[in-house]
This record gives structure tokens, sequence and C-alpha cells, in this order.
């Protein structure tokens, strides 16, 4: 649109001069006076002479101001070109980095950090070639370029301290990766990066109330898919019941751990921890109320351990729950087995006798036969007793044995 207006103007321009020539014609009158002279020119003819100078001049001073200019057009030209190389190199160093190639990577972005027209080119290539130290395993390098980094604007020291608080972990200096942690919490507490670090360090510290908040955040984030977490929770949960060291801290400890996981992979570890801390009634309870369900024969133990330290009156009242739950499977060499060992513990030898020979008819195991030798050496049968053994030893392989004698 400005064209087109141009072009009008200068069209009606031409008019009107053409008009006005037409219509004022004359001379020029010009006088000179040291001569007292006068020269005549015609108006035409001085108008154009007139035009004429002035493109001139205008073009004679356009070429002046252009030799004057090439110096100051030389240097930005440099810059340019500098500036252009900065970028092409740190386009390389980018590049490199990212398919792994990190003294390539290194090399370019130490060109960038030269360059005297890298600009804020240079905040990024110092990052990358920190990080290509860092791979490379050049401390020197690594340590002069976090140096340089340490000049920059506070905001941009976040990647600093990351990679400060990512090598701290690597060499399992943990003060310094606690140090440089919290000044980049400082900075930017919700960045995904900061807190998988914090999630390795609170798990390397066996912190496990930190890891499961750190999980819950990265979850939020999707930044953890769902077979991390769940590893991480059970290794949480686990830390947490092994640090129960009574039963207030592992009623607290269950009331974080959900049911599913209690009744699931836990259920066995949670019944063990009951019968650790001396909740025996505690014990035979949480067993008699998961294993219908689960048929866990791991959950046995700790059940009948726990029974040695009740009154007779409980001890039977467990016997006669096993003796049930073996009804309704009667080939379960475990719980025969368990129920033979109970029947031992109460001196019921020849309960315990039939019991332990149904277990290994059922599922042979050494177990069951070293009880049952027990059992015959208390009812004065050593014969049967040594046989029992006997057949125990003959069970051992070769290669068991020498990896015993190993």
């Amino acid at each position: 649109m400005k064209g087109l207006i141009w072009i009008i103007v200068l069209f009606a321009a031409a008019v009107g001069l053409t008009i006005a020539a037409q219509h004022y014609s004359g001379n020029v009158y010009i006088t000179v006076d040291q001569t007292q002279s006068m020269l005549v020119v015609n108006l035409h003819l001085f108008v154009g002479a007139m035009l004429l100078f002035v493109v001139l001049l205008y073009l004679l001073l356009r070429l002046v101001a252009g030799f004057i200019s090439i110096p100051g057009r030389l240097r930005r030209f440099g810059r340019s070109r500098q500036a252009h190389h900065a970028e092409t190199a740190l386009n390389k160093a980018g590049l490199a980095f990212f398919e792994g190639k990190f003294q390539h990577a290194e090399q370019e972005a130490a060109k960038v950090l030269e360059n005297k027209q890298a600009g804020h080119n240079r905040t990024l290539a110092l990052m990358l070639a920190v990080h290509s130290a860092d791979q490379m395993g050049d401390d020197a390098k690594r340590e002069g370029y976090l140096k340089e980094i340490a000049q920059l604007p506070h905001k941009a020291q976040l990647s600093r301290y990351l990679l400060e608080a990512e090598s701290a972990l690597n060499r399992q200096d943990y003060p310094a990766a606690e140090e440089a942690l919290a000044a980049a919490g400082a900075i930017n507490p919700k960045l995904t990066r900061l807190v998988r670090l914090q999630l390795r360090y609170m798990f390397e510290q066996n912190n496990p109330m930190e890891v499961l908040d750190r999980v819950a955040k990265l979850e939020k984030a999707a930044a953890l898919n769902a077979a991390e977490a769940a590893q991480y929770r059970e290794w949480a949960y686990r830390e947490l019941l092994a640090l129960a060291a009574d039963y207030p801290a592992l009623k607290a400890c269950l009331g974080r751990i959900p049911k599913d996981i209690q009744q699931g992979e836990l259920c066995v570890p949670i019944a063990e921890k009951f019968l650790q801390i001396g909740q025996y009634p505690r014990t035979v309870k949480w067993v008699k109320t998961h294993y219908p369900n689960t048929r866990n024969a791991r959950l046995l133990p700790p059940m009948i351990e726990a029974a040695r330290y009740l009154s007779a009156r409980e001890q039977q009242k467990i016997m006669d729950t096993v003796e049930a739950w073996l009804r309704e499977s009667p080939q379960d060499a475990q719980l025969l087995l368990h129920l033979g060992q109970m029947a031992y513990a109460k001196q019921l030898w020849g309960k315990a006798q039939s019991y332990l020979e149904a277990s290994i008819h059922a599922q042979a195991s050494p177990q069951a036969r070293l009880v049952l030798a027990k059992v015959l050496d208390e009812m004065e049968k050593p014969q049967q007793a040594e046989e029992q053994r006997q057949l125990v030893l003959a069970e051992i392989t070769p290669e068991d044995d020498e990896s015993a004698a190993e």
C-alpha cells in the first residue's frame, strides 16, 4: 500500500512540474558582485541543473559515507562470522553429547567458550562442557568448568548444583551431596531431576519415609513408572518394618502400609516381626487371619515358634486350628510337618510320628526326616532313627557336598 501511495505522489508531482513549466517560463538572473556582471539562465535549464546537482551530491555523499563505514562494516562482519562459528560449534557440541561422544562434545563446547562473540551461547556451552567432562571422568576439567559456572548469576547455578550432587552420590560423598541438593532445592524445589536425585540420596541413606514422599511426587509428575514406584515402595515398607522396635512402632508402620501389600508380599515379614518383638498372641492371630487366604507355608513357622511361649491351652487351640486346615488339604506336607513339630514339642510321640511320616509320604524333606529321627530317639527306636538320618545323608548330592565343603 505504501508503494502505491508513493507512485501516485510521484506522478502527481511530475504532472504538477510539467504544468508549472508550461505556465511559468522565464529566466534566472545570477549576479556576480565582484564583476557586477549578470548571468541569464533559462528557468527550465536552471531547475534541471539544480536537480542534477542534488542527485550528484547525494551520490557523492553516499560514496564518501560508504568509504568511511568500511572498517565498521568489516568489524561487524567479523563479529557476525564469529557468532556464526560459535552457534555451529554449539550445535556440534549438543549433537555429540547426545550421541555419547563426550570428548568431542567437550572440545566443541570449549571452542564456544573461547569465542568472544558467543554471547548467551556461553552459558549453554558451559553446561555441555561440564557434563561432558563429568561423563569422561576428567575431574580437572570438570572442576575448572564448575568454577566458571560459579561466576554466573544465582539462577544459573542450578545445573551446577545438580551435577555436583550427582557426582557426590557417585562417589558416595553424602555430606557433599546433601549440601548440593539443599542448594539446588533453594532455587527450584519442584524440579523433577532434583526430586530424582533426592530419591536416590534418601534411598542410599535408608530413609524410607523420605523415599515414600519423593516417590509420590515423581508419580504425580508422571516421572516414575509403576514398576519403579512399586519397587521403591516395597523397599520402604520393608525398611519401616525392620525399624519397628516395639508394638507401637509396628502399629504405626502398619498404618502406612496399604492392606493389599500387608496381605501380599509383606504378609510373612509382618508375622516374623510380630514374633521378633515378642508379640506372640498377635503373631498367632496374624497367621490365623491370613493363612486361610494365602496358603503360604512360610506363615506357619512364626506361629509354631510363637506357640512355644504360650500356655498349654493356647497351644492346643493352635494345634486344633492347624488340624482344621489339614482337613481341607490332607496332603499338605508343610502342614503335616508343622503339626509333627508341635506334637513333638508337646511330647506326643505317637502323634508326632504319624504326622511326620505322612509329611514324608506327601513330600520327603530332610527337615521332616530329622524331626522324625528325634521322635524315634524319644520312643527308644535308635535303629529307625539312624535310618532316617542316613536317608538324609543319602539325599545330599556330590555337588551339594562339594559346595558345603567350600
